[in-house]
């Protein structure tokens, strides 16, 4: 799961979503991948409008298309984890225009101190407090004070950190920098993503082996992905629509112990 960041406030036309967009921009520059979450307490589709209509008759999800726009739109429980399992699970951060009674990291935006203290007060899990007229440094209740370009060296190093977890360790030699760890030190000074590790570049399956990591490039993770999805296929589940399913995992016990055994 990428780094999530909430970015809130007590309430509307406090900056939210000018800072999104810088982010989205200068980060997407740094090749970072960005999904993000607006909420909202407004309806997206519109009484009468055909995908209403279709949704209404029953549709469990419709598409809809233009020139320039592809949008699914389904009935939501309206929960940020819901939301969240609906996006791509390949983007490097997430983030998110409100829920501030969610459980994830926020970023308060707000136009005085006083305001930024009665928002820590009534909003958990605020890292840093931003905004036009707060101070780009020091604290309050504990909390960091950051204008924008702190705002941005913040979430670029949860990005980097999540970057350097998913490096495996294995010393491949595959990609330019010959070692893992130089890769790393690499993405420390900006120089380089997680895809220029040749195993995360394209991640489609993973294999491990008692917790170690086997190398697999891009071939051999698409050969066991579709060979795992004509396996499935076969079983004929009749509660298990593959084509709905976001991830799949297969642990094999090599040790030979049938069921009802135990291990000696």
């Amino acid at each position: 799961m990428p780094p999530i960041i909430c970015v809130v406030s007590l309430g509307r036309k406090k900056g939210k979503t000018r800072l999104i967009e810088w982010l989205i921009e200068k980060l997407s520059s740094k090749g970072v991948k960005i999904a993000t979450i607006k909420h909202s307490m407004e309806a997206i589709d519109l009484r009468g409008k055909d995908t209403y209509r279709h949704l209404e008759a029953g549709a469990a999800e419709t598409c809809y298309i233009s020139p320039r726009e592809l949008a699914i739109l389904r009935r939501s429980s309206g929960s940020i984890e819901e939301a969240i399992s609906s996006l791509n699970p390949y983007h490097d951060l997430i983030l998110v225009e409100g829920f501030k009674r969610s459980p994830y990291p926020k970023i308060l935006c707000a136009e005085s101190l006083e305001e930024a203290r009665e928002a820590i007060k009534q909003i958990e899990n605020i890292i840093a407090v931003t905004g036009e007229s707060i101070p780009g440094s020091g604290e309050i209740d504990g909390v960091k004070l950051l204008d924008r370009d702190g705002v941005f060296k913040l979430v670029r190093g949860l990005v980097v950190e999540s970057w350097i977890k998913g490096i495996p360790n294995l010393n491949c030699g595959r990609c330019r920098y010959g070692s893992c760890g130089k890769l790393m030190e690499a993405i420390k000074r900006g120089e380089a993503t997680i895809r220029d590790c040749a195993m995360r570049r394209f991640l489609a399956a993973k294999i491990t082996i008692d917790g170690v990591e086997v190398p697999l490039g891009a071939w051999p993770q698409q050969l066991l992905r579709e060979l795992l999805r004509a396996f499935i296929r076969s079983l004929k589940l009749r509660d298990l629509r593959l084509e709905d399913a976001r991830r799949v995992v297969v642990e094999i016990d090599l040790g030979g112990v049938e069921a009802g055994e135990s291990a000696r």
